[in-house]
């Protein structure tokens, strides 16, 4: 595990940066409706990753085989994109690389909080830097010297049918001294198929509670294949002013999230359930908090909760603590 430092003037919290993933001696590629066969998709849906949609997703079925191979020359690193998957708001992107010569023990695909970029290419112009969605997952095999991540940031499903070009902009290394840039791109140009795209349900709510003398309101729920969002609004959730310079600040809703998070050294962000959080309740299942996006970046007067998706959509019970709040 690798902790990195990240500082504010109105806060300073330590964060996990990749969550440890099951090892694997090697890495084969075949069709994505096969995905728990395949010795990559059972790295990406194993129990070690952190992302509980992300391996819920993958042990549906859902994505689409991408299956390039890229060489970047200059670092000795063999790119492997293998596939991706996404809904209207967030679109997953599973890649590995390796290298013989290149120690890639401290290389990231940060776009986070790194140097690391995903770019969105129409025509000959490149278009935009796509937004992260959260951490997003890394594994490190050191005997096989390789890197698996699974990169989130904003969906590209308005191309579905289309040829898709785009480019993965720098690594970023983390060391002892710091962040440092690795300046390179990885193209990848392939058609968005119907495959790689989930739907999305939503419910507007209008559900008030109080906690610790805040107020809250649930605006709406979101299902996806990939997520269950709840989204709220509170007196305390908005940014901090100081010298006229806004800041964003951890309202105590947040704070109660996160109380319940734990890192293990295997398994990267887990749940600890014997402790007071929020938590989402389906038809008597808890959907785990989706850690990696607890501080996905938003508007400034609203908080996304993340959880695993549910299959009942229908009887949703938010628990804060010691409160429940029914959503339906």
């Amino acid at each position: 595990m690798t902790i990195r430092e990240k500082k504010s003037s109105s806060r300073r919290v330590l964060l996990t940066a990749a969550a440890c993933l099951i090892a694997a001696s090697s890495l084969t590629f075949s069709p994505v409706r096969a995905a728990i066969q395949n010795v990559y998709d059972k790295i990406f849906s194993s129990e070690h990753i952190d992302d509980s949609g992300l391996k819920s997703a993958l042990t549906n079925g859902m994505g689409q085989e991408i299956n390039k191979t890229y060489y970047d020359k200059d670092h000795d690193i063999t790119v492997h994109f293998n596939s991706i998957l996404m809904d209207d708001k967030e679109a997953k992107l599973l890649v590995t690389y390796e290298s013989k010569k290149t120690n890639l023990k401290n290389y990231y695909l940060d776009l986070f909080e790194g140097f690391t970029s995903m770019n969105l290419v129409v025509g000959n112009e490149e278009v935009k830097k796509l937004k992260n969605i959260g951490w997003g997952s890394r594994y490190y095999d050191k005997k096989a010297n390789k890197v698996a991540e699974a990169l989130s940031f904003e969906s590209i499903s308005t191309f579905q049918g289309d040829e898709v070009h785009l480019k993965l902009k720098d690594l970023t290394i983390h060391g002892k001294n710091g962040a440092s840039r690795v300046e390179t791109v990885w193209p990848l140009d392939f058609k968005l198929s119907k495959e790689a795209v989930g739907g999305r349900e939503t419910f507007d709510v209008s559900k008030e509670f109080t906690f610790k003398n805040e107020t809250y309101q649930v605006r709406r729920v979101e299902f996806s294949p990939l997520e269950t969002r709840v989204v709220v609004t509170g007196t305390d959730i908005k940014p901090h002013i100081e010298n006229g310079v806004a800041y964003d600040v951890f309202s105590k809703l947040q704070l109660q999230l996160l109380n319940a998070r734990k890192t293990d050294k295997d398994k990267g962000y887990t749940v600890d359930y014997k402790k007071s959080g929020v938590f989402l309740n389906s038809a008597g299942k808890m959907a785990d908090p989706i850690f990696s996006k607890a501080e996905a970046d938003g508007p400034r007067d609203q908080y996304v909760l993340y959880f695993t998706p549910v299959k009942d959509r229908q009887n949703c019970v938010l628990q804060v603590g010691d409160l429940k709040i029914n959503l339906r």
